[in-house]
């Protein structure tokens, strides 16, 4: 079985589509003509009739145009979806190379929009508040959170190009 390549396969779509809209057109527009002039009327009928078929005429390059613009348009957001996709697909790869216990942490900093302090996590995971400021030291360190001071506690966020990865 042949298998084409998609990029292709969907130029080759996309040029069909012309060919047939083009064909469609081209015959519509010389039997109007072979109408106008030699079947239907006289001079001031053909003149009402050239105003009509200047109409058709126009309709159908802006449905041409139109097409034209749909595909791309789709082109463009199908393009988006598949690097969406491999995205998502990258940040379930990183958050499986963590450790359970950094998972859960990291998983609780994402529910909450990438920011949260140090207790919410203890909350959130059920895990030690001792364990929770081990893990997030050693998760500090590999460059994915930061940590701030604020009051009696610590506020952990995610680093930017990380945050950028899980929120965007």
């Amino acid at each position: 079985m042949i298998r084409m390549n998609p990029v292709k396969n969907n130029y080759l779509r996309f040029w069909l589509i012309v060919a047939c809209i083009a064909g469609f057109t081209s015959v519509l527009f010389f039997s109007l003509i072979y109408l106008n002039q030699q079947v239907l009327c006289d001079l001031q009928c053909r003149m009402r009739n050239e105003v009509i078929l200047a109409i058709v005429t126009l309709s159908l390059f802006g449905l041409f145009v139109g097409s034209l613009t749909y595909y791309l348009i789709s082109e463009r957001s199908e393009r988006y979806e598949e690097k969406l996709k491999e995205i998502h697909r990258d940040n379930r790869i990183m958050l499986s190379l963590l450790e359970p216990d950094e998972k859960k942490i990291i998983e609780a900093i994402i529910d909450n929009k990438g920011k949260s302090s140090q207790s919410d996590i203890v909350k959130k995971t059920g895990i030690s508040r001792v364990k929770v400021s081990r893990i997030l030291k050693k998760i500090e360190q590999k460059g994915i959170i930061k940590k701030s001071q604020n009051g009696m506690t610590n506020i952990v966020e995610l680093e930017k190009e990380i945050k950028e990865l899980f929120l965007s």
